[in-house]
């Protein structure tokens, strides 16, 4: 009875019935059983605890920024960094850097500077000498500012096919269909993003928040980082979401701005997607003595 439920909410989705709520209860019913598809997995725990977030690979991703931009930032604070600054920094960054990056910059493969890595920091300790092999991946990895979003919407639409076909929610055949979904997952995933927060390993929490403040004009979601150490505040917005589409395209014209964001927090007030398949903002209707009298639209914002 449960799966069929499911499966009738996939079905109603599929026929071009976009609502949200159908999606809510299709995340909550399989982010149990979506296996190595983290992305499904993470936005069905932010529909389920949207007020806080405290684990997941969007906060995994947000704790390792902020160690690798907090440890590369000393020389600009004036201050050394420790040799456990520089081992919890090539923790973070080995887990943000792309296989490309690694090659690159540590000239060996992730397992290879993983080891090599672990042998650098177990010398140093002891006040040894390193290889030349080891000193380049310690060097590289030990400070060095990498970013990289935690999931994109490409990435979040094929695990969000792959876990329905998987729990048989709908048919392997029925998979391309499925392809019609994309914008309408990216935007609910935008939407159960945006007004959340993530805590930080200093027990602080950062604030996420939609926009397309970025080269690409991509909706996408930030990450609100604030780095007190400085002579002055800095607050340094992070995408850690990029949806892939553009928002003339698929925002209300009321969400785009004449000029073009920079840092702003351009969207201050709750996002839906509208019954137009559009990202929107949260808003009632008013209704009148009579039941159904529709008297106007209050915007929640």
């Amino acid at each position: 009875m449960f799966d069929e439920d499911l499966r009738q909410r996939a079905g109603r989705v599929l026929r071009g019935e976009r609502r949200t709520v159908d999606l809510d209860r299709i995340y909550l019913g399989l982010r149990s059983r979506s296996r190595s598809h983290h992305g499904f997995r993470e936005i069905g725990d932010f529909v389920a605890h949207r007020d806080t977030r405290d684990k997941g690979m969007l906060s995994q991703t947000t704790r390792d920024v902020f160690t690798s931009f907090d440890v590369w930032s000393l020389g600009l604070r004036e201050k050394r960094p420790s040799l456990a600054d520089i081992e919890r920094a090539s923790a973070a960054n080995l887990r943000l850097a792309t296989d490309e990056q690694l090659k690159q910059g540590c000239g060996c493969g992730r397992a290879t500077a993983k080891k090599r890595l672990a042998a650098a920091l177990e010398r140093a300790s002891q006040g040894g000498f390193l290889t030349a092999a080891e000193a380049r991946v310690l060097e590289y990895l030990g400070n060095r500012f990498i970013w990289k979003p935690a999931f994109t919407g490409d990435q979040l639409f094929d695990d969000f096919a792959a876990v329905l076909v998987l729990n048989q929610i709908v048919e392997a055949a029925d998979r391309p269909a499925l392809q019609s979904l994309r914008t309408f997952v990216v935007l609910h995933a935008l939407t159960v993003m945006h007004g959340s927060s993530l805590v930080l390993e200093s027990g602080g929490q950062a604030r996420l928040f939609g926009g397309y403040a970025n080269k690409n004009r991509w909706l996408e979601v930030k990450v609100e980082l604030t780095m007190p150490d400085f002579p002055k505040p800095v607050w340094a917005p992070i995408s850690m979401f990029y949806a892939e589409i553009q928002p003339e395209d698929h925002c209300d014209p009321s969400l785009i701005l004449e000029e073009d964001p920079v840092f702003i927090d351009h969207w201050n007030f709750p996002l839906e997607v509208g019954s137009d398949g559009r990202l929107t903002l949260v808003s009632s209707w008013v209704w009148g003595p009579q039941e159904g009298t529709k008297m106007g639209k209050i915007s929640l914002g």
